[in-house]
């Protein structure tokens, strides 16, 4: 026990003891219990729940911007976090071309990784409000990252290697169109060049939405 909370201590102790001694014809069980309990009530108090990261309290936005934070953007910083959680939490608007994305991209992911659809459905229209606001494809400043929610071709290009279970049946029917002949086109998109995914990913919403549910499922 420190220096401090035994003074606290004594001073609990010496105001128990006053209180009973100005009680009239005090018992030594009525002291005893009365000072016994000041000391117990000072352990007993509530401690204040630590603060989170941005300094909010709203768990399923603080638990969304964590995720963000951490999986998705990759060590943001706390001003990005409580910029993001500032996002969510207003009025934002997700375009129709984006809402169509976001259902197509949900079911094709559906069940993966024990994500639902309405899941995924709720992380990608939050997701896609802290990368782009839904105002632009193209990353600012230059960088490399397409579509509404911001994915590098890099990053695509990786998760269709390396997380080929993900792109099955249903995500190659939807992109039918990439596919040539017997190669599938998760397979053909697989071996594509940085340039020409970051070109479909800026073109293609689809694209964009069904890789950030990938990095969504994979990372979360």
């Amino acid at each position: 026990m420190n220096a401090i909370v035994v003074t606290v201590v004594l001073v609990v102790v010496v105001n128990a003891i006053a209180t009973v001694v100005n009680t009239k014809h005090p018992t030594k069980e009525t002291m005893l219990k009365d000072i016994i309990g000041g000391i117990s009530n000072l352990f007993t108090k509530d401690t204040p729940p630590a603060s989170n990261q941005i300094g909010v309290d709203d768990s399923m936005q603080i638990d969304l911007v964590e995720k963000w934070g951490n999986n998705y953007h990759g060590s943001a910083s706390e001003k990005k976090r409580k910029r993001a959680y500032e996002v969510i939490s207003s009025d934002f608007t997700v375009p129709d071309e984006a809402l169509n994305s976001i259902a197509k991209a949900s079911y094709i992911f559906d069940g993966d990784n024990d994500f639902s659809a309405e899941q995924l459905s709720s992380l990608l229209k939050n997701i896609g409000a802290i990368e782009s606001n839904y105002t632009g494809k193209v990353q600012k400043g230059g960088g490399p990252a397409r579509s509404y929610w911001q994915v590098e071709p890099s990053t695509a290009k990786s998760l269709l290697n390396n997380s080929s279970g993900l792109f099955g049946p249903k995500f190659n029917e939807e992109f039918a169109q990439y596919a040539e002949g017997d190669t599938t086109a998760s397979e053909v998109l697989a071996g594509k060049s940085l340039k020409d995914l970051s070109a479909l990913l800026e073109a293609d919403s689809n694209l964009g939405a069904a890789m950030a549910t990938a990095k969504i499922v994979t990372t979360f």
